[in-house]
């Protein structure tokens, strides 16, 4: 799998870590909406049980980016969402090319293995999401589904890797049970926990956030909403329980474009693995989402 084109200057390799640390992170409001003037003093951050000091917090919204565009790619899933919901998952990849600004660059993947170069060309985005449909695949046990959609958001992130520093997006559109629940239960095949790692890894260290949507809206209830699971680890959010589909994409194309960067220190313990992240807003009313683990 590769997508091409998002490549940039000044890029970092992941295999190296900085002894300075870019956090990216969105502010929200009590209605869901971004937050936009925040100050250091209005937040901490504390990496691996220790408070790290903000260094800078830089303010990213559509006025001041000077940046060449948002770098979003759409993984669709082929493998396990029901038929009859993949029109709704079309409508919503539809709405997220339509929501596209000029300089913005998306690339349509398939869980199944298809690829696609990223483009800002709108009826090629349009085209492979009419051709996406769900492919016969056979039994696949639980335990290799679930280490098949981390090495793909792995290899994703890992590609996005090659750009500037700024918020990447990854919007997974299919059964939340499995994007956003890829590791199976203990007593279910073998222990993910490895693939999981490297997943986090390569998504920190290319400051990239899995958000997921499932299409099947509130005919598959569940408890906790997309507040906790793998797309919330990352930074992003999954949207679940709904069939306001479109308001979903909205709402992750408002956060792709309205967010911090936030440049801290990076503590002299554990800089060779994933430490625990957490970004805490100190103003009222506040909610701050950031990844949960950093490296």
């Amino acid at each position: 799998m590769f997508v091409a084109g998002f490549s940039a200057a000044h890029a970092q390799s992941p295999d190296q870590p900085a002894a300075r640390l870019l956090i990216d992170a969105v502010a929200l409001d009590a209605h869901g909406m971004p937050v936009m003037d925040l100050k250091p003093a209005d937040l901490e951050v504390w990496i691996g049980h220790f408070r790290v000091p903000i260094e800078s917090l830089t303010a990213v919204t559509p006025a001041t980016d000077e940046r060449s565009g948002r770098l979003v790619v759409l993984l669709l899933d082929d493998v396990t969402l029901s038929p009859q919901f993949v029109p709704r998952a079309r409508e919503v990849a539809r709405h997220f090319v339509a929501r596209m600004a000029p300089d913005d660059r998306m690339a349509i993947v398939m869980l199944n293995g298809g690829t696609m170069e990223s483009t800002n060309d709108s009826s090629r985005l349009l085209k492979a999401i009419d051709d996406y449909n769900q492919r016969a695949s056979g039994v696949i046990r639980t335990d290799d589904l679930g280490a098949h959609v981390l090495e793909t958001i792995g290899d994703l992130s890992r590609q996005l890797a090659e750009g500037r520093d700024q918020r990447r997006t990854i919007v997974a559109i299919g059964s939340a049970w499995l994007l956003d629940r890829p590791i199976p239960p203990p007593t279910v095949g073998h222990d993910l926990l490895p693939e999981w790692i490297a997943a986090m890894r390569m998504l920190s260290l290319s400051n990239t956030n899995v958000y997921v949507i499932d299409p099947s809206g509130i005919e598959r209830a569940r408890a906790d909403a997309g507040d906790s699971g793998f797309a919330r680890e990352t930074g992003g959010h999954a949207f679940v329980s709904t069939n306001d589909l479109n308001g979903a994409a909205d709402r992750i194309v408002r956060e792709s474009a309205n967010y911090y960067l936030i440049g801290v220190g990076s503590p002299p313990v554990g800089a060779n693995g994933l430490r625990e992240l957490d970004v805490r807003s100190l103003r009222r009313g506040v909610t701050i989402r950031a990844r949960r683990a950093i490296h």
